[in-house]
């Protein structure tokens, strides 16, 4: 996982995909989720860290998702060789969300 990508979210966007896929996956509830923040949201310090903590939070994610235990389809065999190759793709067909332009035109969208 030496590659980096962007996902160009609201912050929002990023809690709805949490709540909706703790309810698939189990197993995702025991992941803690930054917080909101009722003030001082917009301060750039604040957004910084935020966005530390949801790339702790996405890294610990695809974690979980690819342990075997997790019956996702994004989880490894531990038994072959390298098991599976996280690929953009292969992101992009587990969720929508990480889709580009999925939310372009919602109330929430970055494009």
């Amino acid at each position: 996982m030496d590659e980096t990508w962007t996902v160009f979210r609201r912050y929002s966007r990023f809690r709805e995909m949490h709540k909706t896929l703790k309810m698939k996956y189990p197993e995702l509830a025991a992941l803690e989720f930054p917080p909101k923040k009722l003030f001082g949201n917009r301060d750039e310090r604040m957004v910084a860290e935020r966005q530390s903590h949801l790339e702790k939070y996405l890294k610990n994610f695809f974690r979980v998702m690819m342990s075997p235990s997790s019956g996702s389809p994004l989880c490894t065999d531990s038994d072959s060789e390298g098991g599976l190759q996280l690929s953009k793709y292969t992101v992009c067909d587990f969720s929508p969300f990480f889709k580009k332009g999925v939310f372009d035109y919602s109330s929430h969208g970055t494009g």
